[in-house]
């Protein structure tokens, strides 16, 4: 019993590794080849992983050569795009200018259904509202709202809202996170200052969150949120 605890953990710990090595987007978006691999994986490990007769190497070793033809798919994606067509795909409009492609949809087996779900994932609820329609190669549904249904931009109103970029987290679950503190140029002393002028505690601190433009959000563990002004925005680091 203790053999095969053992060859799940060495097993389980290899196939980690080896999908963080294929990339993050691996976690999330799967293109048809990916899609694939996972299959295959998944029927290589369960064997020596349940089967003390079955050699180690004989999950490890194929696990290796998935890897290894992944990075050379990979590497042959970036070097040709014909290849890329060939193993991912190409994208397909299925809107455009307000008018869905019948002949594309069907080309493609994608009901009007699949199109409104796609749609509304994107926030568009009434497909006249949709402009532009795209099925990505990885059968993700990227689509654009008409210019008359968008919202205003700031250039278009000729208002400048400034710099806006990721908001720190500088502690979560009542644990600092050094890495974010350090990035915004920010001392731990700073940020004890502005827990005490709070009458906060550390512990006490669910999220607190910098943002860009200065502001300081904190949310306490009983659900209360404070926010202000905790630095200059134009002193803002990051």
């Amino acid at each position: 019993m203790l053999t095969i605890f053992l060859r799940g953990m060495i097993l389980y710990s290899f196939l980690v590794l080896a999908m963080r090595a294929m990339g993050k987007r691996q976690l999330g978006q799967f293109q048809p080849y990916e899609f694939v691999m996972v299959m295959l994986i998944s029927n290589l490990i369960a064997g020596p992983m349940s089967d003390v007769a079955t050699p180690l190497l004989f999950g490890l070793l194929p696990l290796a050569a998935l890897y290894v033809t992944h990075a050379l798919i990979k590497v042959l994606s970036v070097k040709s795009d014909r290849f890329r067509a060939v193993v991912s795909g190409r994208p397909s409009l299925i809107i455009s200018k307000g008018i869905l492609q019948q002949d594309e949809l069907k080309r493609l087996a994608l009901s009007l259904s699949d199109v409104m779900e796609g749609l509304r994932m994107v926030g568009i609820l009434d497909p006249a509202e949709a402009g532009t329609a795209v099925l990505e190669a990885n059968g993700i549904i990227t689509a654009f709202p008409r210019s008359s249904a968008r919202p205003p931009k700031n250039s278009e109103m000729s208002l400048d809202a400034g710099y806006e970029g990721m908001p720190m987290a500088l502690v979560m679950d009542g644990r600092v996170q050094t890495r974010n503190l350090e990035s915004a140029m920010l001392t731990r002393e700073w940020l004890n200052r502005e827990i005490a002028a709070q009458n906060q505690t550390l512990n006490n601190i669910f999220l607190m969150v910098l943002d860009t433009q200065g502001r300081l959000t904190i949310q306490d563990r009983s659900g209360n949120i404070h926010q202000y002004q905790a630095v200059p925005a134009g002193e803002v680091k990051w």
